[in-house]
């Protein structure tokens, strides 16, 4: 799944719909994060539920690409290592 590069609240909701969706798969989950140039806290909080949800299974989201802006706003919400961001 690719991320846009806009992360914000107004589309919060449909994200977490759709990593819902892949949770419900067998699949691993991979998540590109290379055109994220904006996030906010609550996009970060949806982000982080999933991780959660795969670290139940001892699973974790499997990030493709790099966004040094998704990586700084997880790091000032203490939850990069949570998520396990690229740097």
């Amino acid at each position: 799944m690719k991320l846009a590069s806009k992360l914000h609240i107004s589309e919060a909701e449909q994200l977490s719909a759709s990593l819902l969706n892949l949770l419900s798969t067998d699949q691993k989950i991979c998540i590109d994060i290379s055109e994220v140039n904006d996030a906010d806290t609550a996009s970060i909080q949806v982000l982080c539920a999933l991780q959660k949800s795969l670290s139940a299974t001892n699973n974790a989201i499997s990030w493709q690409g790099k966004s040094s802006v998704l990586s700084n706003i997880a790091q000032q919400l203490g939850v990069k290592e949570f998520l396990n961001l690229p740097d």
